[in-house]
């Protein structure tokens, strides 16, 4: 049987608690290049994972996604029925992505994120217990919370000093022309055929 919306809220409320000065083990294996789920792994890297993370979460969560559902949720033209629809419209693909289990076994989620999946199924489930906005809300406040403490936690274990060694700034006048020059023969390469 399905969870009421208050077990669910708790629920994620209680993760959010636990995980909210610790870093959660999944934030760990991933900063580690451990994703048993074979997500990845392009070159024999790891990189391209920790960037997915960063980059969903925070869409699915404060800055893309939270703000268009409290939007709909404040607009009398869309009633509660809608937003539900509109949530799993939204969140299933991403949510299945960042944590459901490989379907040929492998021992843990695509991206290390189990509790996104996990979470999300529990709040569709409720869904039959909401029959207003206010709770719904009440229930996607906290969903958002989990979505973005674990984009904060991502975002915090980026090794985003990487990217400035991958592309230093340009600190002379000759650098700058061989990046003019490049430009041109690019231009020209890609304009020969027109």
């Amino acid at each position: 049987m399905a969870m009421h919306w208050t077990e669910v809220k708790d629920e994620i409320e209680r993760e959010l608690d636990a995980i909210w000065l610790d870093e959660p083990i999944e934030v760990t294996l991933s900063k580690k290049g451990y994703f048993p789920g074979r997500a990845g792994a392009a070159h024999g890297n790891y990189f391209g994972n920790l960037f997915f993370q960063v980059s969903e979460l925070q869409g699915l969560g404060p800055y893309i996604v939270e703000p268009m559902m409290y939007q709909a949720l404040a607009d009398d033209s869309f009633d509660v029925e809608h937003i539900k629809k509109l949530f799993i419209f939204t969140y299933y693909r991403k949510c299945k992505l960042l944590g459901d289990e490989d379907p040929d076994g492998a021992p843990a989620a695509w991206f290390n994120v189990p509790k996104a999946w996990r979470f999300y199924n529990h709040v569709v489930e409720s869904f039959d217990t909401i029959d207003n906005k206010k709770d719904l809300k009440d229930l996607l406040w906290s969903w958002f919370g989990y979505l973005t403490r674990m984009y904060r936690w991502f975002h915090t274990v980026f090794p985003w000093e990487v990217c400035g060694q991958l592309m230093p700034c340009i600190t002379s006048v000759q650098e700058a022309e061989e990046l003019v020059a490049l430009a041109k023969r690019g231009n020209e390469v890609l304009h020969a055929g027109l």
